[in-house]
């Protein structure tokens, strides 16, 4: 008689931004001692379904358009039409037997106030049916009103594990409710230790400069233009001290379409620096580690050459950037207010202590990759592994 399958959930990823599809496979990697474990993954307009299918993923059927949430009323329908609906590989929320959240940077006032509401529903419904739902380490808050702190206390009182990347992000959530349960704790992030395959050959050293349409954008930022004035005058200069340095300049798209508009910006003002546009996220990751230098906006972007060694001046829109550069010993080079002036001080301290900065992220990845380990083996005490 063959053993139930064991359907996991892995929200908040993605196949467009590339460090939301590392995580996937951060995810995807820790799960293989996890015993006839199958993948779930939702519809989305950035989870298309030729490569959920890919993937071997289930589909959820799920609903939900602001405060509408029918995903609980569908798992709800009679048995015979579930059966006919998992026929064609659509399963139901009740069907899932286990949730990985693993949304890098999606709970906080910056973000709707509906989300988190029906997050916090979707969360209490799982600890009420006695699965697990875990949030994969990533930066929360801040929480101001009311609304948002009930919703995330909700969340922190049901959630079976929930990791933190941070410590300001742990304050938002105490913000919320204190003390924090033992099942709240303190992690990094955790694709620190995917590995690509090989890293490329390069006939002379390159620099990549990585920018994130995030940084200037009015979604985020009042003062949008202004930032978008200041933001590509200093990745101009960014390319040009490089370039007069020796390096081969290289502008790595880490997303999407608003990214490679920013990057073509930039080219057109800085003509000698080159566009890099790769799909799959591991040769992302390879050709940011074959880098000798890396300034990036993008928070996977600069891990990616962090944890291979290659020294990283950040940029910053939120507090996740200088608490991920402090887990490096890198946080002298996390830039929260980025003009050319201060982008320039930034890469010629960096360029003077290269080499100590190497030797530091050998010995911090090492740290890093030792408590990924101990975070995995918290989960699979709630998981059934071999």
């Amino acid at each position: 008689m063959s053993q139930k399958p064991y359907r996991i959930e892995i929200k908040g990823v993605q196949f467009r931004n590339k460090g939301a599809y590392l995580m996937l496979l951060g995810c995807l990697q820790g799960l293989k001692p996890v015993q006839n474990s199958e993948l779930v993954l939702s519809p989305g307009p950035n989870l298309p379904y030729p490569e959920r299918a890919r993937l071997g993923a289930w589909q959820k059927l799920s609903f939900r358009r602001k405060s509408v949430d029918l995903t609980d009323w569908i798992s709800r329908l009679p048995a015979p039409l579930i059966r006919l609906f998992n026929r064609y590989g659509m399963v139901t929320e009740r069907q899932v037997d286990a949730v990985l959240e693993a949304s890098g940077f999606a709970y906080g006032d910056q973000w709707p106030l509906q989300f988190l509401q029906n997050t916090a529903r979707e969360v209490e419904r799982f600890a009420k049916a006695g699965k697990p739902f875990i949030f994969m380490p990533q930066a929360f808050g801040p929480f101001e009103s009311d609304a948002s702190k009930a919703a995330m206390r909700q969340i922190i009182q049901h959630a079976r594990l929930l990791f933190v990347r941070d410590a300001v992000s742990k304050q938002h959530l105490e913000s919320c409710l204190s003390p924090l349960p033992a099942h709240v704790i303190q992690s990094p992030d955790f694709t620190v230790g995917i590995t690509p395959a090989a890293l490329p050959q390069a006939e002379r050293p390159y620099a990549a400069l990585i920018p994130n349409n995030k940084v200037i954008s009015p979604y985020h930022h009042a003062n949008a233009n202004q930032l978008k004035d200041d933001y590509l005058a200093a990745f101009v200069q960014a390319a040009e001290l490089l370039h007069q340095a020796g390096y081969q300049v290289k502008l790595v798209n880490h997303e999407g379409k608003e990214d490679a508009e920013l990057c073509q910006h930039i080219q057109a003002r800085a003509p000698h620096a080159e566009v890099v546009e790769i799909e799959d996220p591991l040769a992302v990751k390879a050709y940011i580690g074959g880098a000798s230098l890396v300034v990036s906006s993008r928070f996977h972007g600069a891990i990616n050459a962090l944890s291979q060694g290659v020294p990283c001046i950040a940029t910053s829109w939120s507090h996740k950037y200088r608490q991920m550069m402090q887990d490096f010993g890198m946080e002298d080079y996390c830039i929260e207010t980025l003009t050319p002036q201060s982008l320039q001080q930034s890469m010629t301290q960096l360029l003077a202590n290269k080499e100590a900065a190497c030797a530091q992220l050998k010995a911090r990845k090492e740290a890093l990759q030792q408590q990924n380990q101990q975070m995995w083996q918290r989960i699979y005490q709630q998981l059934p592994v071999d």
